[in-house]
């Protein structure tokens, strides 16, 4: 009865990754309290260079030129900049950052002109609620969705400022990266394309180059069945026990709950 009445894909992830995170997190709705932090956080840096690459594609229409283009990113950057009210002084590493990407990323987007890919629209909040999941809502907003293939396809693109080296990981066994399939799920049903998706790490200084999950269509299929048959299992009463796994403990908040720092180790365990 207390199962959430709706999941993103970050919740599906956290049931993935440890079931009693998920219990934490969206069945006793437990949050941490937020720290007051003056300075800025790469996570700031990030909803920052979304909005900027937001209003850019808004705006863009035709190509034009390398120096036309970098000349509105940096404009927009300073834009949002003061919208977010981020102080010069604690931005700078992250505006000597984006002074490398700007060439970097308008190498990749004119590349992808060329080959007849144009931007659909961003930060698309889609929900959808499959008979699979039994009454609960799968919900998510997409960073991108660009035609490709010359309007043969759909390519939905998550931007990220993690490791490029994690993402390749993740996309190494497709059924095992949650995201991206989630977001094909979503976006599925109003679809008359086919979908093609992918990370675009968007800290490669050198060369920005897409991390592609692939045949994601069937990986959404999948995890659709398959969190409908867990959440079936946990109506029936399945446990959810915390794993303990290195990884996942780490950046849990939920650890002190599970006292994972407290549990025996070796032969005792």
């Amino acid at each position: 009865q207390a199962l959430p009445a709706r999941v993103s894909a970050s919740a599906v992830e956290a049931l993935r990754d440890c079931p009693y995170r998920f219990f934490a997190r969206h069945v006793l709705s437990l949050r941490e309290d937020d720290e007051l932090e003056a300075e800025i956080e790469k996570r700031d840096y990030g909803t920052w260079l979304h909005n900027v690459l937001l209003a850019f594609h808004r705006e863009r229409g035709e190509p034009a030129s390398m120096e036309v283009e970098a000349g509105r990113l940096h404009a927009l950057a300073a834009q949002q900049q003061a919208e977010m009210s981020l102080a010069d002084d604690e931005f700078l590493p992250y505006a000597a950052s984006f002074a490398r990407f700007v060439p970097a990323y308008l190498d990749w987007l004119h590349a992808r002109d060329a080959e007849g890919a144009r931007w659909q629209s961003g930060e698309r909040a889609l929900s959808i609620r499959p008979e699979a999941l039994g009454g609960i809502e799968l919900e998510g907003r997409i960073d991108r969705i660009d035609s490709v293939e010359l309007g043969g396809a759909l390519e939905l693109i998550d931007y990220k400022t993690s490791s490029a080296a994690r993402l390749k990981d993740k996309v190494k066994r497709p059924l095992e990266d949650t995201q991206l399939a989630v977001y094909a799920a979503l976006l599925a049903p109003e679809a008359d394309l086919p979908l093609r998706a992918c990370y675009l790490p968007l800290d490669q200084a050198e060369k920005i180059e897409p991390i592609v999950h692939p045949q994601v269509q069937r990986s959404a299929e999948v995890l659709v069945r398959e969190l409908g048959a867990e959440f079936a299992r946990l109506r029936a009463g399945a446990p959810l026990p915390a794993l303990g796994e290195a990884e996942v403990c780490e950046t849990c908040e939920a650890r002190g709950l599970c006292r994972r720092d407290h549990w025996p180790d070796g032969e005792a365990a």
